[in-house]
């Protein structure tokens, strides 16, 4: 998850969203840089929020992958979604996006894993990052 302050170009920020899903920008962003070898290790596709929102898209990640590298722009990659994905009412876009800006540590071990992250990102003893989204907010340096 943890990407490094000094690696660029990042994807656009979780938050971000297309057709009000959250995190769909971020996710075409790393398609085309997974395409251009600039992912620079971040988890793709068929991890973490990646997987989640293509499971409730209800899309293959190779063909969303092909599909955000061939298609002109960010409009034309929401149209080929709605045409082959699973159709969704706009309170079941909003409650997923609640669940996935929410997501936090539910674990020992996860909440160990977040500090850990949290720590080599710069931000050992915050107490005002406490979800997935700003964790990759303050790592990428969109979040003070």
């Amino acid at each position: 998850m943890i990407a490094s302050a000094k690696r660029t170009p990042f994807p656009r920020s979780p938050y971000e969203r297309l057709g009000n899903f959250v995190h769909l920008p971020r996710l075409i962003d790393k398609a085309r840089l997974h395409q251009k070898g600039l992912l620079n290790g971040y988890n793709y596709k068929t991890v973490g929020f990646d997987k989640h929102l293509l499971a409730f898209l209800k899309i293959d990640p190779e063909a969303f992958e092909k599909a955000a590298n061939e298609l002109e722009d960010d409009a034309a990659v929401l149209d080929w979604i709605r045409q082959g994905g699973a159709a969704h009412t706009p309170e079941e876009i909003e409650e997923w996006n609640l669940a996935m800006i929410s997501r936090h540590p539910d674990t020992a071990v996860k909440q160990a894993r977040f500090v850990h992250f949290l720590k080599e990102a710069g931000g050992e003893g915050r107490k005002d990052i406490g979800t997935y989204f700003d964790l990759i907010e303050f790592d990428e340096g969109r979040l003070a």
